[in-house]
């Protein structure tokens, strides 16, 4: 008893020893400091919280007069509001002193040193710096409509600092980002490849876009067709609309590279955040193209793709097969192989584009009716992406497949009304080994496909690399199809077995992957609850709305070092719709040591931007 006493005396004396002075923290002027009475302990420290966030407002409100939005409220206020933004970063700095009243009330004292402010503000400068970066690592590989995405939001962030001019680690970003998007708008070019006339109030022109004389791999740009905005997306080097009613006079056309991702803006919380409250930055990317009236003038030829390498990396010898058909198609397809092989894949590949350009659903179930897979595939795409092939004429390249062959790039024209989107695309259409059509998808970027070539030639492994960006293919395919069942499965707990077009369940022995927790990561556990999230979501969306597209900002590729053909896929989504914009980071660990591929893990975080928050290929060990 005299010992519990003697320790009960001890831990009041540590109490009482631990009680801040709160006079001394408001006489010294070193300090920032709110207080705020509640029933609830949260609610009471939010208060004195935002009563902190005022003194702070008070004191930057006049380096922020030239970066806020103008408004009905006071400066000091619009501040605040833009002050609450950086409040992850002010919770870690802020102490607080916590005592009951009368009346079982709860008191919080919050406090903050003022030279904890410059902290703040740095972690912004942090997140600025990441962005930016990100940026240019997608302007290098072509893919322009992401990086200027990430360039606008910086420069929004930008916004959210009393900084004069924004510095960090010996770079000023204010003056580098306006430098880095009008370089891009400068190197841009657009010009006119195709013209044709589909009616009297319909036509249809093709343009080529370039940066530094390379195809972009990604942008999009906006135009005025007299009555509403359109969205136009081009991809690898091509852009292709229409232009109706009114429009199809058009001599000129005059458009705007696309930066201010309004739709986006939820990806990052505190961009959404800022939108309404800080100057965006405007930058002039309008562009004109003379437009030639040339009716079904087509340009000049163009090979689709490179031939794929094999699985030692090195690139097959090709030799070509030629064919002009009663169904108006020329396909001259390059192929390293048998010529009695490529001849059936070159009919059936007709077959399907004549198909396609009529719509004709008769003509599809009587060709591909005795096939319950391939026919839905393909009414669904039709359905839901309103595709128009754009070229009657194609070079393209036969590549061997695992379960048999793929002719890679068909350029194809979605159309999504809703969202005002026209986006070129290209199909992968996969042949089994005696050359029958199995399946279509469309198909990632042509830098992202040379990259993961080039890559295969030092590693020595195409085999699988190939089967990656076919899952992939596979996947995004899923989403515009609306195929729910295949987005589920593809986000399963259990283990999936790739087995050619199908996806199988697998029960995985316990113990055999384990997943480590790298600094401030989330637990495993928290990403299995947000992937049965996201697919009741998607369910809905996928009901709900009335058009959807999808595209990948990143994909990489990361052998495991310490198990054999085992691959890290790191992803980062994005998709809008109708009414809805997510986007995502997905990751997979896929084993390639049986016959059949083997995905042992999805990691699915939404909304995540944070390098230290991701899911890798390091976070998980294989115990085989």
């Amino acid at each position: 008893m005299k010992r519990l006493y003697i320790l009960l005396l001890a831990m009041s004396c540590l109490v009482l020893a631990q009680e801040v002075d709160r006079d001394m923290i408001k006489r010294s002027g070193e300090y920032y400091y709110g207080t705020a009475t509640a029933m609830n302990e949260n609610e009471a420290r939010d208060k004195a919280l935002k009563d902190l966030t005022g003194q702070i407002a008070v004191r930057v409100a006049s380096s922020f007069e030239q970066k806020l939005q103008e408004s009905g409220t006071s400066i000091q206020e619009n501040v605040e509001s833009v002050l609450k933004t950086h409040s992850q970063a002010t919770l870690r700095n802020v102490k607080s002193d916590v005592r009951p009243t009368r009346g079982g009330m709860v008191e919080v004292f919050c406090y903050l040193q003022k030279s904890e402010v410059e902290k703040i503000f740095s972690e912004r400068r942090k997140l600025i710096a990441e962005m930016t970066e990100k940026a240019q690592d997608y302007a290098n590989e072509g893919n322009y409509a992401y990086a200027l995405k990430l360039y606008y939001f910086a420069s929004i962030l930008i916004n959210s600092l009393p900084d004069q001019s924004v510095v960090f680690e010996d770079v000023n970003y204010t003056t580098l980002i306006p430098e880095q998007v009008n370089k891009i708008f400068l190197n841009t070019r657009f010009a006119f490849d195709r013209d044709d006339m589909i009616s009297d109030k319909e036509r249809e022109v093709t343009l080529e876009v370039t940066n530094n004389g390379r195809a972009v791999s990604l942008l999009d740009f906006t135009f005025w067709s007299g009555s509403s905005q359109v969205a136009v997306q081009a991809r690898d080097g091509y852009a292709t609309f229409r232009l109706l009613g009114s429009s199809v006079d058009f001599r000129d056309l005059k458009m705007n590279i696309k930066y201010a991702y309004y739709e986006s803006r939820n990806e990052y919380n505190v961009v959404a955040d800022l939108w309404d409250l800080v100057n965006r930055p405007i930058f002039k990317s309008n562009k004109t193209v003379k437009l030639k009236r040339l009716p079904g003038k087509q340009g000049p030829l163009r090979e689709a793709t490179a031939p794929a390498a094999d699985k030692t990396g090195r690139s097959p010898k090709m030799a070509s097969a030629g064919s002009t058909s009663a169904t108006g198609f020329d396909l001259n397809l390059k192929y390293d192989g048998d010529v009695s092989i490529a001849s059936r894949i070159v009919k059936e590949a007709e077959k399907f584009l004549d198909v396609m350009s009529r719509r004709d659903y008769k003509a599809m179930k009587a060709n591909y009716g005795s096939d319950r897979f391939l026919l839905r595939k393909i009414a669904n795409y039709l359905k839901f992406n309103q595709p128009k092939v754009l070229e009657k004429k194609l070079n393209a390249s036969l590549n061997k497949t695992e379960s048999g062959w793929e002719l890679r790039r068909v350029r194809m024209l979605h159309n999504y009304p809703t969202i005002r989107k026209e986006s070129t695309e290209f199909l992968v259409l996969d042949f089994n080994e005696e050359g029958k059509l199995q399946d279509l998808n469309v198909s990632i970027t042509e830098n992202l496909y040379r990259r993961f070539v080039e890559e295969a030639e030092y590693g020595k492994d195409w085999g699988n690399r190939q089967e990656i960006i076919k899952f992939v293919e596979k996947y995004r395919t899923a989403y515009i199809t609306r195929d729910i069942e295949t987005v589920e499965m593809m986000f399963a707990e259990e283990a999936l077995i790739i087995v050619g077009r199908e996806i199988k369940r697998k029960k995985l022995p316990r113990d055999l992957v384990k997943y480590q927790k790298l600094g401030n990561q989330p637990d495993y556990e928290y990403i299995k609850l947000t992937k049965q999230d996201y697919i009741g979501r998607q369910r809905r969306v996928f009901k709900s709305q009335a058009d959807l597209s999808l595209d990948f900002a990143t994909f990489n590729m990361i052998k495991k070092n310490n198990a054999p053909n085992v691959y890290g896929i790191e992803m980062r989504q994005h998709y809008t719709s109708t009414s809805y914009a997510d986007e995502g980071y997905l990751f997979l660990l896929i084993d390639f040591s049986e016959r059949d591929p083997l995905i042992y893990v999805r990691a699915w975080q939404p909304n995540e931007w944070s390098e230290e928050q991701l899911i890798r290929t390091a976070n998980f060990k294989i115990y085989k």
